[in-house]
């Protein structure tokens, strides 16, 4: 009788430790299948302008290296002799925000304004602030060919 309790336990616990790795599976196929949606749909049709103001050399080449590769249209980037404490995602053509408040959730950032761009060169501009190793880690250091 004993060993019968021990084999149903022991089973049950296969069982739930399956449906937990099926679900858990499932949930990162799900985030992956999204996320390559947007870089396929949505990133593409966005036109970002990336703007070092860390003091960092190579920075702004870097982040726009890596929102091309995730599908953005980065069509310029530069840097400034000023250094800011936050990075920050600015709106330049849209007054709903979108296009800002999109790349904002691509990368996590919480600071979004607006500051109209009238000749439209980009949507939106990505201002790297000195703690932009919260958005990218380890970007400083690593070697990125282009």
């Amino acid at each position: 009788m004993k060993k019968r309790i021990i084999l149903s336990v022991l089973l049950g616990v296969i069982f739930v430790a399956f449906l937990t790795v099926a679900v858990y599976s499932s949930f990162k196929a799900y985030k992956v299948r999204n996320r390559m949606w947007y870089v396929k749909n949505v990133n593409p049709s966005i036109r970002v302008e990336v703007i070092n103001a860390t003091g960092i050399p190579g920075l702004a080449r870097k982040v726009t290296f890596l929102l091309r590769q995730d599908g953005f249209d980065v069509v310029y980037y530069s840097s400034l002799k000023d250094t800011i404490k936050k990075t920050v995602v600015v709106e330049r053509s849209d007054s709903s925000m979108s296009h800002a408040k999109h790349l904002a959730k691509w990368l996590g950032c919480k600071e979004v304004t607006i500051e109209w761009d009238y000749d439209k060169i980009s949507d939106c501009a990505l201002v790297l602030g000195l703690d932009f190793n919260r958005y990218f880690p380890g970007l400083d250091t690593a070697k990125i060919l282009y």
